[in-house]
């Protein structure tokens, strides 16, 4: 089943970050717009091959069926970076070993660096284990490589956020409604902003409590029942008011439905 196929929605946010086997963090990434897309799947591939984990870039159908001119940057430009490489000879390589970082080095295939691939919690070498001394330093070293760089996973932008008492927090192509929405209250006096999320997970609480501490109500527009306002809430802890402004009907929000609100809750 595909469930609504071709159609505007955010309905895979937690399914992104959780629909998975395991207890480990994930990068999720959300493009607003076709140049976004081009440079957060860079990010991703950078992400991915940094810290050895899964990057999901998660757009949506607005933004994959956007047309608009895009400027792309010269290939020279573009930061490209590689996986950390084994420095020592293929006899000493240690495949899974705890680091500082917490990240191993990975060797490429033919380079004759042996390692083992499993689906289950692995030691050092790769093979399976269920040994309590294995099992808890495994999963210990897949959140400190995440939580350890969290600051230059976290990608956020801010818009009209200084003096702002109504905080908007959107992400993926409703930010792009977001944004004109704020324009046009601030145009009638309301003192609005946006919180524009790029990265979703990990979560950036520090960044999305330092935003929305002044704020008289915290408004999040989302194309799904409220998947994000659940992290907003959770870490609002009675900071501000948190609304919400869902649709799941198919069809995109609109800077008016955005607007509207903006003015209701002003």
């Amino acid at each position: 089943s595909t469930g609504l196929p071709t159609n505007p929605s955010q309905g895979d946010v937690m399914q992104a970050r959780w629909g998975t086997h395991g207890d480990h963090p994930i990068i999720v990434l959300a493009p607003s717009s076709v140049r976004d897309s081009f440079d957060i799947t860079v990010k991703a591939f950078n992400f991915s091959e940094r810290y050895r984990t899964p990057v999901i870039v998660l757009s949506d159908e607005v933004v994959a069926h956007t047309r608009e001119t895009v400027v792309l940057p010269d290939p020279d430009e573009i930061e490209v970076l590689d996986r950390i490489r084994p420095s020592m000879p293929p006899e000493w390589y240690i495949p899974y070993e705890d680091t500082s970082s917490g990240v191993p080095a990975m060797g490429i295939f033919g380079d004759g660096y042996r390692y083992h691939v499993t689906g289950l919690i692995h030691d050092i070498r790769g093979f399976p284990t269920a040994r309590t001394d294995e099992v808890e330093p495994f999963m210990k070293r897949l959140f400190r490589k995440i939580n350890q760089s969290f600051h230059d996973i976290q990608i956020v932008n801010r818009f009209m956020t200084e003096d702002a008492e109504l905080i908007v927090i959107a992400y993926g192509s409703v930010a792009r409604s977001a944004r004109r929405a704020v324009l046009d209250a601030r145009e009638k006096g309301v003192k609005a902003g946006l919180l524009h999320r790029v990265t979703l997970y990990p979560f950036p609480r520090r960044d999305v409590v330092a935003t929305i501490r002044d704020a008289r109500v915290v408004l999040v527009p989302e194309m799904n029942m409220g998947q994000i306002s659940r992290e907003v809430k959770r870490v609002n802890e009675g900071m501000s008011r948190v609304a919400t402004l869902n649709r799941i009907d198919g069809c995109m929000i609109t800077p008016q439905e955005i607007y509207e609100r903006l003015i209701k809750e002003a």
